[in-house]
């Protein structure tokens, strides 16, 4: 695919917002015939971040309404994915029985960026994206 396609959504940060953001992620991978494995991994790499964003970025409320935001760039085969809050990165103690979330993005993705400079952006870069073989489907 030559040229490049991107989506940018943003919504309240809210848990009811994190599956909704979810499916635009995938309709949008599916629209651009990101073959099924992969489309799960970008998901689940995406719903890992949107769901740290929501439950932890505005534990100290800021003035306003919180947001969370997903960017999705598809470029040559390669996919770019951020996720954006305004809030407070948090450093926090681990927890025995939670934290994987980080860990599954990184296994996930070729390469993970987390920037807390203003609010926090988790930049996901995904290496060769597979598409869908041209089918008769």
């Amino acid at each position: 695919m030559n040229g490049f396609s991107e989506l940018r959504l943003v919504q309240e940060a809210q848990t009811r917002s994190v599956a909704p953001l979810r499916h635009a992620l995938l309709t949008f991978c599916e629209a651009l015939r990101v073959r099924g494995d992969a489309v799960d991994d970008i998901v689940t790499a995406a719903g890992e971040a949107l769901a740290n964003a929501v439950e932890h970025a505005y534990k100290r409320q800021p003035p306003g309404v919180p947001t969370v935001e997903l960017h999705a760039r598809f470029e040559r085969g390669d996919l770019a994915l951020d996720i954006i809050d305004r809030g407070t990165f948090i450093e926090r103690e681990p927890i025995p029985w939670r934290g994987f979330g980080l860990r599954i993005m990184r296994a996930i993705c070729a390469q993970m960026t987390v920037d807390t400079s203003d609010g926090t952006r988790v930049r996901m870069h995904f290496s060769e994206v597979p598409l869908k073989v041209n089918d008769s489907h």
